[in-house]
């Protein structure tokens, strides 16, 4: 038992930052602020006590060795707790540290919004932490039971989020349509575990990789499994066709909960799903990705076309999060076509990559808001390069890195699941990602073109700018520092994220990813 509380340490961290929130809540009425700095605090301590489990000291009392090789990350193994429902491992690590990140990033987006609109801080920030903690559980289960918990954790709390602004009608409307789609995906999630478990006897992620190994992976219960857990996950990924819900939901729901939703949830249901197909059902993987590819083909053709006519950022942001969740699909389809670490690892980067640019973008959107009145529409951004330099050019590379132009954090994240995708010989797929990647390019270059070539009209140019928190100006400092460092320099980041991959998967890279990671090694040095 003492083993098994060690390795949920930071899960508990998050859910004690929650009760100490809510009755922070009581004696600190009025003063969000602290309920803020509470939960970051939280979140970053949470962070600490994940790197502190995994992390060896070989630097003696030169503290500069951390620099130099000094704190080191493979020394440890892996260890199962709860009787196997989770595992300690460097993986749950890489996705801990990754979802606190996003937490902290979302409560410095969050602080001022929450003031000028009167929402509860206390209610939102315990809602935060809640979802977090089942984020975190998603990356750390092994057992299908601990899967559907965690999944319920990570989603009930992000419905209610949705709809936190009680007297906005579209704000009601999302939470209804997110909790509607949501119990739909929860259920049919639900029933296809069952499935497994029927048939497979065990509901330990060794226990079915174990059955399917000696059995036949092409069995017609099997096969029906596989497709409902993909439908589940697809609903919470938005991957079309279940992607209905998410453009609606996005635009009603507050900014800075849809930009949590944009990348923390997205994370956390490739995190659980990502986990499952590597050590449950890889024996499976070829029915499972034959699933995947037609998943991933739809996701990024109607993702990337439905965004061009959009004039509502919020919206078409909706539909680039829709396509981005086709992309990072092809790295789970090089899974399982090729059984090695290119696929998994490149989705790490890719998500960790994500997560700076998207949150950024709805960081400026958020910025944008609370200094000067706005609608999230594209014509508002006309002149913007004039008014608000700095809050334009932070957008422009925003958009720039979701196009995947170098060399900012998108442009690798595209190589590097590509790449895994040409090692799993599907050239045909990846071309496909590059020319939906080239037509997302007129709709992000279009906000470029808006923010410094397009003229405001006459009645609201110059705009009075009300002065903003150094909440919301920290963390979009962040998120534009994680772009450029992430395309100037990615190699900690995916060093990290193939570490991880190696872990669960327990396999080397192909050679067309190492060579991909050599080459891209180049490029930066160069």
């Amino acid at each position: 038992m003492h083993n098994s509380a060690f390795i949920v340490l930071p899960t508990i961290c998050v859910l004690a930052t929650a009760v100490v929130v809510l009755l922070a809540d009581l004696v600190f009425e009025g003063r969000p602020k602290v309920l803020a700095w509470l939960s970051a605090g939280g979140l970053v301590v949470a962070a600490s006590v994940a790197i502190g489990q995994w992390a060896t000291w070989s630097g003696g009392s030169a503290p500069w060795r951390v620099l130099t090789g000094g704190l080191g990350f493979g020394a440890r193994q892996g260890e199962y707790g709860f009787n196997g429902m989770v595992r300690l491992d460097l993986y749950g690590l890489f996705f801990t540290v990754l979802f606190c990140a996003i937490g902290v990033l979302t409560v410095l987006l969050s602080d001022e919004y929450l003031a000028q609109h009167r929402i509860k801080a206390g209610e939102f920030y315990l809602l935060l932490l809640l979802a977090i903690s089942g984020m975190v559980c998603m990356a750390i289960s092994t057992d299908l039971i601990a899967l559907i918990v965690s999944f319920e954790l990570m989603s009930l709390p992000s419905y209610v989020l949705a709809g936190v602004l009680r007297r906005d009608r579209k704000s009601g409307e999302a939470a209804i349509k997110y909790f509607v789609n949501g119990a739909f995906a929860s259920a049919v999630l639900a029933f296809g575990l069952a499935l497994v478990y029927g048939a497979t006897g065990a509901t330990s992620y060794a226990g079915i990789h174990r059955a399917l190994a000696g059995g036949d992976p092409r069995n017609a219960l099997l096969l029906v499994a596989l497709v409902l857990v993909a439908t589940g996950f697809g609903f919470k990924i938005a991957a079309v066709p279940f992607h209905g819900w998410a453009p609606d939901v996005y635009e009603g729901a507050p900014t800075p909960v849809t930009a949590f939703m944009s990348v923390g949830i997205k994370a956390g249901a490739f995190a659980g799903f990502l986990r499952i197909v590597a050590l449950a059902l890889i024996p499976a993987a070829q029915g499972l990705s034959d699933v995947l590819i037609i998943l991933a083909v739809l996701t990024m053709v109607v993702g990337n076309v439905l965004a061009l006519p959009q004039r509502n950022l919020k919206r078409m942001l909706a539909y680039s999060s829709i396509a981005h969740a086709g992309y990072l699909l092809l790295g789970l389809v090089a899974l399982g076509r090729s059984h090695d670490a290119a696929g998994a690892g490149a989705v790490l980067f890719y998500l960790a990559a994500y997560t700076f640019m998207n949150l950024g973008a709805f960081g400026v959107l958020v910025l944008i808001r609370n200094r000067r009145p706005f609608s999230y529409t594209l014509d508002e951004l006309a002149g913007l390069g004039r008014t608000m330099p700095l809050t334009a050019l932070a957008m422009t590379l925003f958009m720039l890195s979701l196009t995947g132009i170098p060399p900012l954090a998108g442009f690798w994240g595209k190589f590097y699941i590509f790449a895994a995708v040409v090692s799993a010989h599907l050239t045909w797929l990846a071309v496909v990602a590059v020319v939906m990647s080239a037509v997302s390019a007129f709709y992000y270059l279009r906000v470029v073109w808006y923010l410094y070539f397009r003229e405001a009209e006459p009645a609201t140019e110059e705009p009075e700018l009300l002065p903003t928190d150094g909440g919301i100006s920290s963390a979009t400092a962040v998120t534009v520092l994680g772009v450029v460092a992430l395309g100037l320099y990615p190699a900690p980041i995916i060093d990290a994220a193939q570490s991880a991959a190696h872990v669960v998967l327990a396999v080397y890279p192909s050679p067309v990813m190492a060579a991909a990671h050599a080459a891209a090694r180049l490029i930066v040095k160069v």
